[in-house]
């Protein structure tokens, strides 16, 4: 036995899709309503569950963005002999085999 096509079986969700679609297109004007009306609790619940996910993704950027900033300047004041480290070799010093001598300039930002 083959496993299903995914084409087939998404042709197949189409069309049901579309049948289901006629039928309901198909009611008149007032049975659409009830079945609108009836699947109203449906909707919104789907919108308030949007909403709660965002509500949760901004929460969760309030509570961790300042204790991200707060770390970040505690780690950066504790540790101020490593920022800006420059390593200068002397002229005379011998590259080592199998490396190439790269010359660089340092262009400190204006503030």
């Amino acid at each position: 036995m083959s496993p299903p096509d995914p084409f087939n079986s998404i042709f197949d969700y189409y069309g049901r899709f579309q049948s289901a679609r006629g039928r309901v297109t198909g009611l008149p004007s007032w049975a659409r309503g009830i079945l609108f009306i009836v699947a109203l609790p449906g909707i919104l619940l789907a919108i308030l569950s949007i909403l709660l996910l965002l509500v949760s993704i901004l929460a969760l950027l309030l509570l961790t963005a300042p204790a991200y900033w707060v770390l970040r300047s505690l780690v950066s004041s504790a540790a101020p002999e490593e920022q800006g480290a420059i390593v200068v070799e002397s002229p005379g010093m011998a590259a080592e085999p199998g490396r190439k001598r790269v010359e660089a300039t340092v262009v400190e930002p204006r503030e």
